[in-house]
C-alpha cells in the first residue's frame, strides 16, 4: 500500500475510526467528475486492496446542461482505466418546484437502488460543503435538526468520508498525483443559494478569520452530536409516554419544553417547517382544554381530559425505529 500523503492519512483514519466503509464491503462511489468526487475515487482506489473493498463507480447525469454527457463519458473513462464496473443513471429536471430538492430526492432514490444488495454509497461531500450547509440553515432559521447538517453517515446507505478535508486540499492532492477533473459551469452561477454562499459569504468569512470553513464545519459536527443525543432522549420519551397512539397529558407536561416540541415534531412526521404550529399545539395541550389540534403534515392531537390520542400518523413505531437507527 503506497499511500502516505496527509489527505490519504486523513481519509483512511476517518473511514476506520468511524467505521464508515468496513473491510470487505461493496462500495458504490458516486462520481460527478468534479474535483471532490474524483478525489474520493482516487482515495478509494488507493486503499481498495488494503480494505478489500468491492468497488464500483456510479455517475448520475442530471441532464440539466449540454456538458452532462461529456461528464458521463469522463467518469466512464475513469472507471475503465481502473477496471471498475460503471453504472450510469439519468434523471431530468422537474417541470415545477425546487430543482435542488428534486435532484436530491432522485439521487437518494438512486443510491438506495444501487445499494440494495448490502452496499454503501460513498459521496464526495467535503468540510466546505458541511460549512456551507450550516450557513444555509442559519439563514433559514433552522433548529438543532437543520444546524446539525451533514454527518458522516447520511440517509440510508450514504457515507461521507471526506467531511474533514477541505475542497482546496483535495484539489491540491489531485494536482500532486497528476489527476485532472472537470469544472461544473453551474457552480459559478448564482441561481442557487448554496452557490451564493460559496462565492460571497464564505470568502468574506475566510478573509475575516482564516480557516473559517474548517471551524464552521467543526461547529456543525458538534451540533450533530447534540442532535443525536436529543434523538435518544426523544426516543426514550416516546417509549415512556406513548401507549400505542395514546398518552397522558400530565406525563407529557412533565417533559422539558424542548423535548415536548421534539416529540410533537416526531409525531408529525418530522416536517421541514411548522415550528409555530408545534408551539401552539404544545401550549394548547398544557392549557387543559379538550378537542383536537392539527400538527404540520396532517396528523392531529385529540385531547379528552387527561388522555390524549395521536391520529393520522403512519406509525409511531416507525418513528421510534428511525430514531433508534441513528
Amino acid at each position: 500500500m503506497n499511500c502516505c500523503s496527509d489527505v490519504e492519512k486523513s481519509f483512511i483514519e476517518t473511514v476506520r475510526t468511524r467505521d464508515l466503509l468496513p473491510e470487505g464491503c461493496r462500495v458504490v462511489a458516486a462520481v460527478s467528475g468534479g474535483s471532490d468526487s474524483v478525489a474520493l475515487l482516487r482515495l478509494l482506489l488507493c486503499f481498495r486492496s488494503h480494505m478489500r473493498w468491492d468497488l464500483e463507480v456510479l455517475h448520475v447525469d442530471h441532464g440539466a446542461r449540454p456538458e452532462s454527457r461529456r461528464d458521463a463519458e469522463f467518469v466512464r473513462s475513469l472507471a475503465q482505466r481502473a477496471a471498475l464496473p460503471f453504472v450510469l443513471h439519468r434523471i431530468t429536471p422537474p417541470e415545477t418546484g425546487s430543482v435542488e430538492d428534486h435532484f436530491s430526492r432522485e439521487r437518494q432514490r438512486i443510491y438506495a437502488s444501487c445499494c440494495e444488495k448490502v452496499a454503501l454509497a460513498a459521496t464526495g461531500h467535503t468540510a466546505d460543503d458541511r460549512a456551507e450547509t450550516l450557513v444555509m440553515r442559519l439563514l433559514e432559521g433552522a433548529g438543532l435538526r437543520g444546524l446539525g447538517g451533514m454527518d458522516f453517515i447520511g440517509e440510508g446507505p450514504v457515507r461521507r468520508p471526506l467531511l474533514e478535508i477541505t475542497r482546496t486540499r483535495l484539489r491540491e492532492y489531485l494536482v500532486e498525483i497528476g489527476q485532472n477533473w472537470l469544472e461544473d459551469p453551474t457552480n459559478s452561477e448564482d441561481e442557487f443559494l448554496r452557490n451564493r454562499i460559496r462565492h460571497d459569504i464564505m470568502p468574506a468569512l475566510e478573509s475575516i478569520s482564516p480557516g473559517s470553513a474548517t471551524a464552521i464545519a467543526r461547529s456543525s459536527a458538534n451540533l450533530s452530536q447534540w442532535r443525536d443525543m436529543v434523538d435518544c432522549i426523544v426516543r426514550d420519551s416516546l417509549d415512556e409516554m406513548l401507549q400505542g397512539d395514546t398518552f397522558h397529558r400530565r406525563r407529557y407536561g412533565d417533559l422539558p419544553e424542548a423535548v415536548r416540541l421534539a416529540v410533537l415534531w416526531t409525531l408529525a412526521g418530522r416536517p421541514r417547517g411548522g415550528r409555530l404550529e408545534l408551539e401552539k399545539t404544545d401550549r394548547w395541550i398544557l392549557s387543559g382544554r379538550d378537542g383536537f389540534h392539527m400538527l404540520p403534515g396532517g396528523a392531529r392531537i385529540v385531547m379528552d381530559g387527561d388522555l390524549g390520542r395521536v391520529d393520522g400518523i403512519q406509525s409511531t413505531e416507525d418513528e421510534r425505529n428511525r430514531l433508534a437507527k441513528r
